[in-house]
């Protein structure tokens, strides 16, 4: 669907949604698009890349945002194009909700002047907020990482936060390898219209760029307290492991006493203490019982069941 999002005297928006072939058609011959050009911009899984023709201005950027359905990935691109002078975004379904960030900058105070903008200008404004939202959503995360480390006490629930934790650990590398592949885009767009910007211009991608590594910085340290948390996980859990086998060994060797007992008295051998007693198979238990417990208070004594 090819939506007219905005009309000026200085460029036209358009926005594609779910490309089909009569969509695809109506930008070739109605819009002057290329084929190639429209290929990367609808493709979902394209990386992150920048294309710009100078003799005739024209260009193809590749970004990254956030999802609006987050599973199974948080980021996805969208495509941009800005040729003869006008503005084309493509989105999927996860990420057709940017049409909104862009749209709201008629109704701030700015309203006035986005109608003397350029298409290279409302597309540097509309970027920033999309770019923001990466901090929201490391935001979140660390709540969700905070949420987990609160209940480390229920070692029944231990397992379930180790894959709690790798969950955001998946979403992290998603959040940092798209802040890293936005940066390198943004820079790229700097050097290639350094020829054609304004102080002013050159001041908005900058202040997206900031924004930009900023996030980076910000998702690099979530990431090492994630990393962090997850390795005392996983140590809370070897060590649980660690004791569980220690009290198996342990009981495995209290428990061949009384095989060891029941062994002498079973080969009928004269002189055994007790054997021919009325009351020998009482005394021969505890003797069992007797040993086991001294065994198990040496072994407690020494440490072999402290955690």
């Amino acid at each position: 669907m090819i939506e007219t999002l905005k009309q000026t005297e200085h460029f036209s928006w358009y926005h594609v949604t779910n490309m089909n072939s009569q969509d695809k058609q109506s930008l070739l011959t109605e819009h002057g698009l290329t084929e190639q050009m429209l290929g990367y911009a609808n493709d979902n899984n394209e990386s992150v890349r920048m294309e710009f023709d100078p003799d005739v201005n024209e260009a193809l950027i590749i970004l990254d945002v956030i999802s609006a359905e987050p599973e199974p990935v948080l980021t996805r691109p969208i495509g941009i194009v800005l040729v003869h002078g006008d503005l084309y975004t493509f989105a999927h379904r996860p990420t057709d909700y940017i049409k909104k960030d862009f749209l709201s900058l008629q109704t701030d105070d700015q309203g006035e002047a986005v109608e003397q903008m350029s298409a290279f200008d409302f597309l540097i404004d509309g970027i920033y907020p999309l770019m923001t939202m990466y901090g929201d959503e490391i935001t979140e995360i660390n709540r969700q990482r905070r949420a987990i480390q609160a209940q480390f006490g229920n070692r029944k629930q231990l397992t379930k936060h180790t894959n709690d934790l790798l969950h955001l650990q998946i979403q992290m590398i998603y959040l940092q390898n798209s802040l890293a592949n936005n940066l390198i885009m943004l820079n790229q767009v700097k050097r290639s219209y350094q020829d054609h910007l304004n102080e002013e211009q050159t001041d908005r991608i900058d202040a997206v760029r900031v924004e930009v590594e900023q996030a980076r910085d910000m998702a690099g340290l979530a990431m090492e307290v994630i990393n962090a948390v997850s390795d005392a996980t996983g140590s809370l859990g070897n060590r649980d492991l660690n004791w569980t086998m220690k009290v198996l060994t342990v009981y495995s060797i209290v428990f061949t006493i009384p095989t060891i007992v029941s062994g002498f008295y079973g080969e009928n051998v004269d002189y055994l203490p007790f054997a021919h007693g009325a009351h020998g198979w009482w005394v021969t238990i505890i003797i069992m019982f007797l040993m086991m417990i001294g065994a198990t208070y040496l072994f407690y004594h020494y440490g072999f069941l402290k955690k």
